[in-house]
């Protein structure tokens, strides 16, 4: 659910932190992330479902250690959103239901297989099955249309800025 998390990421991130100076790209990619890591370890065989370390808290934390200590400046406090977005992923998940994968490797090297993530051909063949994915989907769309709107991002100027640095302003 690509829209559901970078809608959500972005709200949340809103409301409680405000415009002030954060890079949204970055809340955008980490809110995605753990679905794109996952999602590819899921693929090549390495993990046996698509819910794995990226949606772990451990993973999370490591993260934000290591940007901590790689980056300075206003440049760790941009990539900083990477992992923030990667908060609020496992919140959108709701990954405290799953404390395998959740609190991974704490119970194990395994992960919850259950429930899958949604990510599958029927999404698109039978989409009447699944509809609380689309319903997802859809919130997250309108939120990100709600910034679009609020922050004029249909303008060419400040869509440009705001892909230049990631900043919602006024």
């Amino acid at each position: 659910m690509i829209l559901w998390h970078a809608g959500i990421a972005c709200a949340l991130v809103y409301v409680t932190l405000g415009r002030r100076r954060i890079d949204y790209r970055f809340i955008i990619l980490g809110a995605i992330f753990p679905d794109l890591l996952d999602g590819l370890l899921a693929v090549t065989g390495a993990i046996p479902t698509s819910r794995g370390p990226a949606h772990s808290l451990i993973f999370v934390t490591l993260e934000a250690i290591a940007i901590l200590v790689i980056f300075k400046g206003e440049r760790r406090l941009a990539v900083f959103g990477l992992a923030v977005g990667m908060l609020t992923h496992l919140v959108a998940d709701g990954m405290w239901n799953l404390p395998e994968t959740f609190l991974w490797p704490m119970f194990g090297s395994g992960f919850d297989a259950v429930p899958p993530e949604p990510y599958q051909w029927s999404l698109l063949l039978a989409p009447w099955q699944h509809l609380s994915t689309w319903a997802g989907e859809l919130v997250g769309a309108g939120v990100l249309a709600w910034f679009v709107v609020a922050f004029s991002l249909g303008d060419q100027e400040r869509r440009r800025l705001f892909m230049k640095d990631g900043y919602l302003r006024p």
